[in-house]
């Protein structure tokens, strides 16, 4: 085995030009694709975070406006509520009102009946008195003069009434 100077000279001399060679390369091309690459993919990163950030403020975002439309609806419902409440109450009072009023007619009423039911009787007391009393006189007055007797016997008893039925 034979080593020759000259021979291990040439291949580190080959060995060195061909690393300056790769260097060059490597630096002229390589390096430069590789940073550009390495600083597309931190962007991307980055992009991706702002992203995941927007998206959790969006979803946050979205999670109290949910939450504030259910709350405005228990208001919406909770006022519906009481409106109901006080419409219900409006209308019992009303209806109340409004029996109380048919009690109050209807008392009125029965009242006038009751008077014209007494007007009645006298009319007919006065009627059967009169006749009676034509028996007995047997036709001594006439007629005109009942009608006087009747309607004074009427108005005597309009001014002192009987007892109440």
């Amino acid at each position: 085995m034979d080593i020759s100077f000259k021979l291990v000279l040439y291949q580190a001399i080959n060995f060195i030009v061909l690393m300056v060679i790769l260097s060059f390369l490597f630096n002229k091309f390589i390096r430069p694709f590789m940073h550009k690459r390495t600083e597309e993919i931190k962007k991307s990163f980055e992009e991706i975070a702002n992203q995941k950030q927007e998206m959790e403020a969006l979803k946050q975002n979205y999670t109290d406006q949910i939450k504030d439309i259910r709350e405005k609806g228990k208001l919406e419902i909770e006022k519906a509520l009481e409106e109901g409440g006080r419409m219900r109450e409006d209308i019992v009072a009303q209806a109340h009102k409004e029996s109380v009023s048919l009690i109050e007619r209807a008392k009125i009423e029965i009242d006038r009946e009751k008077r014209k039911a007494v007007m009645e009787i006298q009319k007919e007391v006065a009627s059967l008195s009169l006749m009676a009393t034509k028996k007995l006189i047997d036709k001594n007055m006439d007629e005109s003069t009942n009608r006087r007797l009747v309607e004074s016997f009427l108005e005597e008893l309009s001014k002192n009434p009987p007892e109440k039925i």
